[in-house]
């Protein structure tokens, strides 16, 4: 169980430069020690943002030489990203030693291979065409499910009846990466680029839940919509010197209005009304992050 959020949970404002704002708290937090923020893990949502954190932090320092926070995307799975989040993070590649990621150009091959058979009553010409168009298809069916954790063995039972007869051609066409494209990772030593993301996320909660890191921790900037960097956000909230900064949340809404959001889906605060009650914390118990005029 969560245990219940004092001041862990933070937020910037929606107008405010979120990563001025953030390098500002974790400078001031520092109280002048050029050497403080390097005690730092800043988990962001890409490697873009922390490439404008680090920016962010040299230019807020104002000419003074500091030492920067370890700086880790969490919601890139490029090479150079992943790369990046094992190198600032060295627990992650300790949580789990896992196989490496299948490379984009060589699963859209094999899964082209495998589409291939589908599509050979179509002109030669355009068969090789139509069965890249389609593995492409398949590969963004194989990273949602990997993203939003649902298996795929339950495909037989969601659709009516009625519709079985022509579902029946879908499911056929499914098996490639229900029962084939298992066999092929495991032949390539190598797993889908979202699947090793969610299960490095995963090992790397577990890791900190037994053994926190021994200076402060902060995710930044995401809204937890991904079950795997919910579960990280929770173990970090729930840490000694734990920090979630979440971006934007409206603090201003009043209740009845806060509880209609969380009935909307399509609300612009929802994913921050979801994650605050899987962190366990009310609207009222989130602080504004130190820095900047409203932080102070």
């Amino acid at each position: 169980m969560v245990p219940a959020m004092t001041a862990t949970v933070h937020t910037i404002p929606a107008g405010a430069p979120f990563v001025d704002r953030l390098a500002d708290g974790i400078l001031d937090e520092a109280g002048g020690d050029p050497a403080a923020p390097a005690r730092w893990t800043v988990l962001l949502p890409s490697r873009r943002a922390c490439l404008a954190a680090r920016d962010a932090f040299l230019r807020r320092a104002g000419g003074r030489a500091v030492l920067l926070p370890r700086l880790a995307p969490i919601g890139d799975v490029d090479e150079e990203a992943v790369a990046l989040m094992e190198a600032a993070l060295p627990d992650a590649g300790a949580a789990l030693d896992l196989p490496p990621a299948l490379p984009p150009q060589r699963r859209r091959l094999l899964l082209t291979r495998l589409v291939l058979p589908f599509v050979r009553g179509e002109e030669a010409a355009a068969a090789p065409e139509h069965a890249a168009r389609l593995a492409d298809a398949l590969a963004r069916l194989l990273d949602e499910s990997a993203i939003e954790e649902v298996p795929l063995d339950n495909l037989d039972n969601l659709v009516p009846e009625a519709f079985a007869e022509h579902w029946q051609v879908t499911l056929d066409f499914l098996s490639i990466i229900r029962e084939q494209w298992p066999n092929v990772l495991e032949a390539e030593g190598a797993l889908d680029p979202w699947d090793r993301r969610t299960r490095l996320i995963h090992a790397l909660a577990r890791a900190w839940a037994e053994r926190p890191p021994d200076g402060p921790v902060a995710v930044a900037g995401t809204t937890g919509s991904i079950p795997a960097t919910a579960h990280l956000m929770r173990t970090v909230a729930g840490m000694p010197g734990g920090r979630v900064i979440l971006p934007g949340l409206d603090t201003h809404l009043d209740d009845a209005g806060w509880r209609a959001v969380g009935d909307d889906p399509g609300h612009p605060q929802h994913g921050l009304h979801k994650v605050l009650g899987d962190l366990g914390a009310g609207r009222a118990a989130v602080r504004p992050w130190r820095g900047g005029d409203d932080g102070r």
